[in-house]
């Protein structure tokens, strides 16, 4: 008759139901976790599954031409025309900077899994990233033209300027990659009252809706680019992991006009919101 119950009385009763419902709780949680753990392990094979498939096609492919222009020149150099060999020599040097992106994708996105992103903020005019930017995929607009709107004034933000930039060159990089030659990319920025808003529009054939909300995905890419050295899949999902880290919103909309195009905007919040008669 511990604590003055006695066997069968309605307090023991209530006691082994809680005991009773103390175990319960306990296995479910215990099942939760497993059902985590599961995820988790499901999740990162799936990972390894799409890098490991990833890394055998946008690996040798690059390195097959590098391989083979290089053995031409090497073998037949003294006998090839000028213009061919300067032709092998462009196709090293353009296989070359696709694979350097490829790799500098899966080093940024193992910094993202792996939780050893480090931000180094500063006060920051995003035209001098979007600047940056344009600058470093100059090279690959072919006939595309990339046009600039911007304010006469736009306020600072905090951000880490570098992975601000990565993030607007891995976007500009899938514009091109599925823009037709000819076509415009357009590079804007703006604020409101919170924001500032950053504007990165091309006249593609677009995403269908249904595509949207996945377009951020890892290796997620349309099944034709215009441009075949687009790579993984992995630039737009590194972008979003870089604003998202920086305090700031990444979005998709498409069609843009006549039922094509896509514009990506990035929302970074300032430290101040602007009094409405300012803006």
């Amino acid at each position: 008759e511990a604590g003055g119950m006695t066997p069968g009385s309605d307090g023991e009763r209530l006691v082994l139901a809680l005991l009773e419902q103390g175990a319960v709780a306990l296995e479910r949680a215990e099942l939760a976790t497993e059902a985590v753990e599961t995820e988790t392990l499901r999740r990162a094979d799936r990972f390894r599954s799409a890098l490991l498939n990833s890394i055998s096609h946008d690996l040798r492919t690059p390195l097959s031409t590098v391989l083979g222009a290089s053995s031409t020149l090497i073998d037949y150099g003294k006998t090839l025309t000028t213009e061919v060999r300067d032709d092998l020599v462009v196709s090293i040097r353009e296989e070359a900077e696709r694979l350097n992106r490829y790799v500098g994708n899966l080093l940024d996105m193992t910094r993202l899994e792996g939780g050893a992103l480090r931000l180094r903020t500063d006060w920051t005019d995003v035209r001098d990233v979007l600047g940056a930017a344009a600058g470093r995929v100059t090279r690959r607009l072919g006939d595309r033209v990339l046009t600039r709107d911007y304010p006469a004034e736009l306020s600072l933000v905090r951000v880490d300027g570098g992975l601000l930039e990565q993030a607007i060159v891995n976007i500009l990089e899938n514009a091109i990659a599925y823009s037709p030659p000819g076509t415009r990319i357009e590079m804007a920025a703006y604020e409101d009252r919170a924001n500032v808003v950053i504007s990165l529009e091309d006249e593609g054939r677009g995403i269908p809706t249904a595509e949207l909300e996945r377009v951020f995905e890892k290796f997620r890419r349309m099944e034709e680019p215009s441009d075949r050295s687009q790579g993984a899949g992995l630039g737009l999902s590194i972008a979003k992991g870089f604003i998202d880290a920086m305090g700031g919103r990444i979005a998709a909309a498409s069609p843009i006009r006549d039922g094509k195009g896509t514009r990506i905007l990035i929302s970074v919040p300032k430290a101040v919101a602007t009094p409405h008669h300012l803006l």
